[in-house]
C-alpha cells in the first residue's frame, strides 16, 4: 500500500474531528505536535478570515529555534485546546483499532505522521536543504 494512502486511511478512521484535524495538520505541515498545539488563533487569523489557503504561520520551532516562514498576529486563543498527552493517547487508541495490536512504538504517532511529511517531500525529490528548513531542523545557509 502507498504510504500516503495508508496515512490518509488512518486519518479517515479517526472519529473525533479535533484529532483528525491535528493529524492532517501534522502530515500537511510537518509541524511537531508540540509546535502545532502551541499555535494560537492569532497565528492564522488574518489569512483564515480572508479565506487564504494554504495558511502561512509565523512561529519558531521550540526544539531548534529555527523560525518557520510567517507573519505573527497577537490573538492568544489556542487553536487546539488539548494536551500533547491527550493527542498521543488518542492516536495510540486509534492506531490499535486501525492496525491491530502492535508492540513498542506507535506506527501512527504524531512523530510518525511528521516523518511521513518528510517522506512525501523526499519521495518528490525536494532538495534536502529545503526539506530540513521546512521541517524546522536548520536554517538555509546564505
Amino acid at each position: 500500500m502507498d504510504c500516503g494512502e495508508e496515512v490518509g486511511d488512518f486519518i479517515a478512521s479517526m472519529d473525533e474531528p479535533t484529532y483528525k484535524s491535528i493529524a492532517a495538520s501534522i502530515v500537511q505541515s510537518g509541524l511537531s505536535v508540540s509546535d502545532l498545539l502551541a499555535l494560537k488563533y492569532g497565528d492564522i487569523k488574518e489569512e483564515f478570515e480572508k479565506g487564504t489557503t494554504p495558511v502561512c504561520l509565523s512561529l519558531t520551532r521550540k526544539k531548534t529555534g529555527v523560525p518557520f516562514i510567517t507573519e505573527k498576529l497577537d490573538d492568544g486563543m489556542p487553536i487546539y485546546n488539548v494536551s500533547s498527552r491527550a493527542v498521543h493517547a488518542y492516536f495510540h487508541k486509534t492506531a490499535q483499532k486501525f492496525a491491530g495490536y502492535f508492540k513498542g512504538r506507535n506506527p501512527y504517532s504524531p512523530h510518525s505522521l511528521r516523518a511521513a511529511f518528510r517522506t512525501f517531500l523526499s519521495d518528490h525529490k525536494v532538495d534536502p536543504l529545503y526539506l530540513e528548513y521546512w521541517m524546522g531542523q536548520a536554517l538555509p545557509e546564505q
